[in-house]
C-alpha cells in the first residue's frame, strides 16, 4: 500500500515559503514547504487519473499524468510575481489526447457532467486556447479542479488543485515540437520568451497545421496561404528546424523495466540525444517522488527532469514525446500542409 505525501502546512506558510525560496533568501525549512506542498499533489494525481480514464476508455488515445517540477514552480512564480505559490493550479497535471476535436469534446462534457465533490474552479471556456489560440500558436483547452472529498481518507487533500490537458494529436505535435525546440537549442519558445525568428516560426507552424490537418484557424488567421506557405519556407531555410527534428527520430531507450512512477532526465550537458535522456522507475511514489528531489538538487538547471506516471512505457512515450526527441509528427504534418497549400 503506498504512503502518499499529506499537506502539513498552511496556505499562509505555503505562500511565505514561495516568496522567500524566489528572492534567493529561503531557508531549508522553506525548500521543505515546498517539497511537502509539491509532493502531496501526488495523491490527488492518483484519484485523478482514474477517474479521467474511466471517462476517456476507448475515446482518448493517450492519458498521462505529471508533477512539475522545482524549477518550473520557480520559473513560474518569477513570471507571476502576484501569484502565490499556493494558489498554483498546474502543480499536478493530467494530459488526454485525442484522435479529433469530436472526441474531445465528448470526454470534456463528460467529465463537466460528473457526479463527484470536486469543483471546476472557473466558467467553461476560461481556458479554451482552441477557440481563442495563444498567441504562440499554441491549442488545446486546460480545465482546473479542485480535489473535494468527504471520505476520512482523503480530506486532508482537499482544496489542492489540478490541470486537467485536453489536446488533439495536431495539437499535441505542435506542442512537442516546441517543447523539443525548446530542449535543443536552450530557448523558452513555450513562454514566449526566444528569439523573434523561433516565436515566428512556431506561429506559422501553428497556423499551417491547424489550418490544413483541422480545418480552422489559429493565431495567423489573416495571412494567405501562399504568404503563409512563402513565410514559413523561408523561417524553416533559416533555422533548419525540420531536418533537425527529421535526424533526431525519436530517442531509443532500450532496456528499461517499465513501471508506472516514471522519472525522465534530459541532460543539457550531454549533446548527444541518445545519451541525453536517462530513465529511472519505480513501484513506489514515494520513493520516486524522493529520487525526483535528490535529482533536481544533484543537476540543478543542467537537467530537465519530470515524474509522470502512466498505464504503460508506451502510453509515457505518446504523452511526453518531447523528452524522447519524437517530433516526428509535427514534421509530417508540416510538410503535408505546406504542400496542401500549394494546391
Amino acid at each position: 500500500m503506498v504512503n502518499f505525501v499529506r499537506p502539513i502546512y498552511s496556505k499562509s506558510r505555503i505562500r511565505s515559503a514561495g516568496k522567500r525560496i524566489v528572492k534567493d533568501v529561503g531557508t531549508s525549512e522553506d525548500g521543505a514547504v515546498l517539497e511537502n506542498f509539491r509532493g502531496s499533489h501526488a495523491y490527488i494525481l492518483n484519484t485523478f487519473q482514474a477517474n479521467i480514464r474511466n471517462h476517456s476508455r476507448g475515446v482518448a488515445r493517450t492519458v498521462g499524468q505529471r508533477l512539475k517540477r522545482r524549477n518550473t514552480i520557480l520559473d513560474k512564480l518569477r513570471r507571476e510575481p502576484n501569484m502565490p505559490l499556493a494558489a498554483m493550479h498546474d502543480i499536478a497535471g493530467c494530459r488526454m489526447v485525442f484522435d479529433n476535436l469530436s472526441d474531445l469534446v465528448k470526454v470534456r462534457e463528460s467529465m463537466h457532467g460528473a457526479r463527484w465533490r470536486h469543483s471546476l474552479t472557473h466558467e467553461h471556456d476560461r481556458y479554451d486556447y482552441i477557440t481563442r489560440p495563444k498567441g504562440t500558436g499554441y491549442r488545446g483547452i486546460h480545465d482546473v479542479y479542485e480535489y473535494r472529498v468527504n471520505s476520512v481518507g482523503g480530506v486532508p487533500w482537499n482544496g489542492l488543485r489540478v490541470e486537467i490537458q485536453y489536446r488533439t494529436l495536431p495539437q499535441h505535435a505542435w506542442a512537442t515540437a516546441v517543447e523539443v525546440a525548446d530542449l535543443i537549442t536552450s530557448n523558452r519558445i513555450k513562454f514566449a520568451d526566444a528569439t523573434a525568428h523561433y516565436l515566428r516560426y512556431f506561429q506559422l507552424a501553428s497556423e499551417i497545421i491547424s489550418r490544413t490537418a483541422e480545418d480552422v484557424p489559429s493565431c495567423c488567421p489573416d495571412l494567405s496561404s501562399e504568404r503563409l506557405r512563402s513565410e514559413f519556407l523561408s523561417a524553416d531555410r533559416r533555422l533548419g528546424l525540420l531536418q533537425t527534428f527529421d535526424n533526431l527520430r525519436g530517442t531509443s531507450v532500450s532496456n528499461i523495466r517499465f513501471r508506472r512512477n516514471t522519472l525522465l532526465i534530459f541532460r543539457f550537458d550531454l549533446p548527444d540525444a541518445e545519451e541525453a535522456l536517462q530513465i529511472k522507475t519505480y513501484e513506489n511514489v514515494n520513493r520516486a517522488i524522493e529520487a525526483y528531489d535528490a535529482l533536481e538538487l544533484e543537476y540543478g538547471d543542467t537537467a530537465d527532469i519530470v515524474l509522470v506516471r502512466g498505464e504503460s512505457e508506451e502510453n509515457i512515450r505518446d504523452a511526453f514525446r518531447n523528452y524522447f526527441s519524437d517530433a516526428r509528427a509535427f514534421v509530417d504534418l508540416i510538410r503535408e500542409g505546406v504542400d496542401a497549400l500549394a494546391n
